[in-house]
């Protein structure tokens, strides 16, 4: 006698409905999801890795980390697309023969993990692009000035701006810069306009480089970048001589003008000595 209410679904198969149902719900990606960054305002496509071989039917689906997959579009195997309506209807194409999705004027609104599924009469497949969406990096404000002069040589304090979330690096022509004294540190502005991290200790906007009066002008780059794109500025620093500074001489011109001296004495205690012989 069967029990009250019909026979019972088995546990083993009970469990694989429920995961069938599970999967078609929010499958789970097959692959680690890559990472792809993009420019505001830029065109993209993703393409899925390693697809199946045999499926039916393709969705590319998004999800802004709501938990829930909203449709894009359909493809059939036979070649038809169904695009549906939403944010991205008019702003995305289908291209078949690698399977991808292509954005067009992508905006921050459209960060998220993109689903390619791919469907048979068994199971669904999935693959997971994640997309960051980043702000253009303007071209960034780089400025110089001489702190110091020492010896013949000028310490110039170089400073790199720009806003947003970017990194900084620099890049500059010729050997690497010369020790600059410590006192010199103590010369750096505090004040740096926007919210830039405070190469001198510790900031990759600041940096310090010392060169010889006259040299010749040496270039530098400060590189800006965000993982979607980079800009960068220039600047050609220079020591000029300033006409009438012979503190570089001095040491030279003291000798001389001492040796000089020794010898006029010399010369006036010789010619006395003559005077009364004579």
């Amino acid at each position: 006698m069967s029990p009250l209410g019909g026979r019972r679904c088995p546990p083993a198969l009970l469990a694989l409905l429920l995961g069938l149902a599970g999967s078609r719900g929010f499958p789970e990606c097959q692959n680690p999801a890559v990472s792809h960054p993009v420019t505001a305002g830029a065109s993209l496509c993703l393409v899925p890795e390693k697809p199946p071989r045999e499926w039916t039917e393709m969705h590319w689906k998004w999800d802004i980390n709501s938990g829930k997959l909203q449709r894009i579009l359909t493809a059939l195997r036979d070649g038809s697309v169904s695009y549906r309506r939403g944010p991205f209807h008019g702003r995305v194409k289908f291209h078949p023969g690698n399977l991808s999705l292509c954005i067009s004027q992508i905006g921050r609104e459209d960060n998220g993990v993109y689903w390619a599924e791919f469907e048979n009469s068994r199971v669904i497949l999935s693959r997971c692009i994640r997309v960051s969406v980043w702000d253009p990096v303007p071209r960034p404000e780089l400025k110089s000035q001489i702190l110091q002069r020492d010896r013949g040589r000028c310490h110039l304090f170089l400073l790199c701006s720009s806003p947003g979330n970017v990194s900084y690096s620099w890049a500059c022509a010729g050997d690497g810069p010369e020790p600059v004294p410590g006192q010199i540190l103590g010369q750096i502005p505090g004040q740096i306009p926007g919210q830039i991290p405070g190469q001198i200790p510790g900031s990759s906007s600041r940096l310090l480089r010392s060169l010889p009066e006259g040299a010749d002008p040496q270039i530098c780059l400060c590189i800006v970048s965000n993982p979607a794109g980079w800009s960068a500025a220039r600047a050609a620093l220079t020591c000029p001589v300033i006409p009438g500074n012979f503190s570089p001489w001095r040491p030279v011109v003291v000798a001389v003008a001492e040796g000089l001296i020794l010898l006029l004495v010399g010369f006036c205690c010789w010619w006395r000595e003559n005077s009364r012989e004579g």
